[in-house]
């Protein structure tokens, strides 16, 4: 048995090293679990190891997996199954080296990290009924699209593969893609018509997740308790160049595409382009028939550019947020002690107010405000942070609700909005957002004060905490957060960026601070809150404690 700390080929805490001039992809098992694999170049940048070597570092979202031993073996991923290569074997011990690694999730499902480096619940692991679901699923969407939007949508990418390789899935990949062709001739066009679609899907009692103007997900609960997803991608042509989301524009003839014909998949005839072959070439280059795991789709500027300037995009760092979101270090915060801030929270509201968290994140303040007998609202649009605390909310009687929220999205943003306005169970109401403001582009933030007006126009409170630092010191608290991009964040900015949504400042915690932080000195935490007046009509008591009228400075207590 080789010995894991030397040789060219090996695997520790760090990651997997392979030969500084290796060239190829690589399938990593873990007691004989496919649980990752990627592809590296000759010339990529690569941190050096020992041996001459040069270190592949784990995923973040893997390492929470890689306590305990395991006998790890590296494939060569090119080629039949029968023909790869054995590139190294070895029995390890990463972290505390105590029991086996599994890589199975709470429902006993075998998971993988994918190609982006996110966790999926591949299909090899999977019972016959998840696909089956899963399928019964995609013809209930291609059946909405054809009659209630006119649609004719068809197998693509990976499931197209699967149908052309193996007349199924293929058993490393965890979903099952559609497309469709718009006829539209502007991309505003197109945006409304994917809205329409959206709409329809809804109406059929499917829920849909929006990631840009031109792609959408379907997501529902497998019979193995694990999520499914089916993406929906909007093609279309300009000129002789076929767009394909955000990874193909190529010319390809109409008649790839259209009449559109069937392949056999799991079993089922399901609506396939004319010609195959020429769509995967497209998709996958000519040796799309040869299994690579690692397979990234790597488009240049002059497709991302066009994509991102035409249809924009609603998941900007949510993969990001989601890799730090269900790491251990967040399943512990939701189980630590209310922070300061949730504990500043319950002094500024009253106990009968409607508390609504934009940015909820762990969940671990919305917990604390909800076990302390607040009635309170999370939102998110992160994806992960939320199912261990609804567990928790529901075995405890919480009053607690959870809704995504993405603030890169003006329909979603106004429609919470409108919902949260309407909702007068509560006399009162306050919208918290703790380390909110700096993770967001400047759209982001003018949609979280759209937002906050909307919600507060009534009358209510909004209670802010956020932290300043200068770029430098950002990265490395990125670093520690393991979460998306953060901006050096003015104080001054947002007080005035509230008083423009009809806002009033009354309270100002580490401000100060915050200006040093600025200019040099350490990150330091702020606080702030603004109140917009109830309209005259509606004034009385204030449902939010005493007003205070007199505007404060102070130090942050944290």
């Amino acid at each position: 048995m080789p010995d894991p700390t030397t040789g060219p080929f090996g695997v520790d805490d760090e990651g997997v090293r392979v030969p500084a001039d290796f060239d190829g992809s690589v399938d990593v098992l873990f007691d004989d679990h496919h649980a990752w694999s990627f592809t590296v170049h000759r010339g990529d940048d690569r941190a050096p190891a020992p041996g001459g070597s040069a270190l592949v570092g784990w995923p973040p979202r893997m390492r929470g997996w890689l306590q305990g031993r395991a006998e790890v073996r590296l494939l060569d991923a090119g080629g039949d199954d029968a023909e790869r290569d054995e590139l190294w074997r070895g029995e390890v011990a990463l972290g505390s080296g105590e029991g086996r690694i599994a890589f199975v999730d709470r429902q006993g499902i075998p998971v993988m990290i994918d190609k982006w480096g996110l966790l999926q619940r591949p299909f090899s692991g999977r019972g016959r009924g998840v696909v089956d679901h899963m399928v019964d699923v995609t013809e209930q969407i291609l059946q909405v699209m054809r009659d209630d939007c006119g649609l004719e949508a068809w197998i693509a990418f990976g499931t197209l593969l699967g149908a052309a390789r193996e007349g199924g899935v293929i058993g490393h990949d965890s979903d099952i893609d559609l497309a469709y062709l718009s006829h539209r001739t502007t991309p505003a066009e197109m945006v409304g018509e994917l809205y329409d679609v959206t709409r329809a899907l809804r109406a059929a009692g499917l829920e849909v997740l929006a990631k840009s103007g031109s792609f959408v997900t379907v997501l529902f609960t497998a019979p193995d308790g694990g999520q499914g997803s089916i993406d929906v991608y909007t093609c279309f042509y300009v000129g002789d160049l076929l767009h394909e989301t955000a990874t193909v524009r190529q010319v390809v003839p109409l008649t790839a595409i259209e009449p559109l014909g069937q392949l056999e998949f799991e079993g089922r005839l399901l609506p396939a382009p004319a010609d195959p072959d020429r769509m995967l070439q497209v998709s996958y280059g000519p040796s799309w028939r040869v299994p690579d795991p690692s397979f990234q789709h790597t488009p240049g500027p002059e497709v991302t550019d066009r994509f991102h300037d035409w249809f924009g995009s609603l998941m900007r760092q949510r993969r990001d947020w989601e890799r730090a979101l269900a790491s251990g270090a967040a399943e512990a915060a939701r189980e630590a002690e209310p922070s300061a801030y949730a504990a500043w929270v319950l002094e500024r509201t009253a106990p009968d107010d409607r508390l609504v968290e934009v940015g909820c994140g762990s969940m671990a303040d919305a917990l604390a405000l909800a076990r302390a007998g607040r009635s309170v609202l999370a939102l998110d649009y992160a994806r992960y942070g939320m199912r261990p605390a609804a567990r928790a909310a529901r075995q405890e009687g919480l009053d607690l609700r959870f809704s995504r929220m993405n603030l890169y999205d003006r329909r979603d943003v106004l429609t919470q909005a409108a919902l949260v306005a309407r909702d007068r169970r509560s006399p009162g109401r306050a919208v918290l957002a703790r380390e909110l403001l700096e993770a967001l582009d400047p759209d982001g933030v003018e949609a979280f004060w759209r937002f906050t007006a909307m919600v507060l126009r009534p009358g209510g409170r909004l209670l802010l905490e956020s932290t300043s630092a200068r770029p430098a010191a950002l990265a490395e608290r990125r670093a520690e957060l393991g979460g998306g991009r953060l901006r050096a964040l003015d104080p001054r900015r947002v007080e005035a960026d509230a008083v423009a949504a009809g806002g009033r400042v009354v309270t100002r915690e580490g401000v100060l601070d915050a200006a040093a932080a600025l200019a040099g000195g350490p990150p330091a935490r702020w606080r702030m809150v603004v109140e917009w007046d109830a309209p005259p009509s509606s004034r009385g008591a204030t449902a939010t404690g005493a007003p205070q009228r007199a505007v404060t400075e102070g130090r942050s207590t944290t």
